[in-house]
């Protein structure tokens, strides 16, 4: 836990290699020290989606750690394009990580303020007990048939070209990331995921995992364990990552 102004922090994160997969290419942090909070989902063959996604989240917490003077914004934002670079520097050295990539959805709170910053499909959620909105937009190709009218919401789930992305961290330089900054006050969440977890688990089984462990008196770490859980009996065909993030 960690004070921002007269806010305190709470946090959990799970990652989980899923029922079909050979290796976690998903990559989590929790900094509540920085107010970081960080899911990153790796593509790539041999080992370069792991490799993208642990130097992904790496790059994110060392820029935010070496630069606090930084404004939010433009702090996310350097740290992405760090990222962006390194990624692109470690396949240029090694020929076997070609074409590695990675989402990232990266969460800094600090004073009353959370800035969340987002490339490709992995999710940020805010919630509290009045329900739960998803306040990313997944840069994936059904997203795009989806606001082209191409597909109806119903379609989405079925539809073949559901896991291609548009963007990604370390495809190539010059990337664009969403950004964008809340107010935040006691009570208030967020939710962090890979596809692993958005996929199966819709948004209303989310809240409804989120407010029973909440009037139970459970820890942020028990409703993680059951989303993961909630996944992998879904369907379990990815690796699964989440954050769960909440202001006391």
């Amino acid at each position: 836990m960690r004070g921002t102004s007269n806010l305190i922090l709470d946090c959990a994160l799970i990652s989980d290699i899923g029922l079909k997969r050979k290796q976690n290419q998903d990559t989590g942090s929790v900094r509540p020290d920085l107010g970081l909070f960080v899911v990153a989902d790796g593509m790539g063959g041999h080992q370069g989606g792991e490799i993208a996604s642990q130097l992904c989240v790496e790059t994110l917490i060392h820029t935010v750690e070496t630069h606090p003077e930084v404004p939010d914004r433009a702090l996310l934002d350097q740290a992405i394009q760090n990222a962006n670079e390194a990624i692109l520097k470690r396949a240029q050295e090694d020929s076997k990580l070609h074409g590695m990539g990675t989402t990232a959805t990266a969460l800094l709170i600090r004073g009353d303020t959370a800035t969340l910053l987002q490339v490709g499909d992995s999710r940020g959620y805010f919630w509290n007990e009045d329900g739960i909105w998803q306040l990313t937009k997944d840069h994936s190709l059904v997203q795009e048939k989806l606001r082209a009218g191409l597909i109806n919401r119903e379609q989405v789930k079925s539809d073949e070209m559901k896991n291609v992305i548009t963007r990604s961290v370390g495809y190539e330089p010059g990337l664009k990331a969403d950004c964008f900054t809340i107010q935040v006050a006691r009570g208030d969440g967020f939710l962090l995921c890979s596809d692993g977890v958005s996929g199966p688990v819709d948004d209303a089984l989310m809240f409804e995992i989120l407010e029973e462990t909440r009037k139970n008196g459970l820890s942020l770490g028990e409703a993680a364990k059951r989303l993961i859980h909630t996944a992998n009996s879904k369907s379990g065909d990815d690796n699964a990552t989440v954050v769960l993030v909440k202001v006391l």
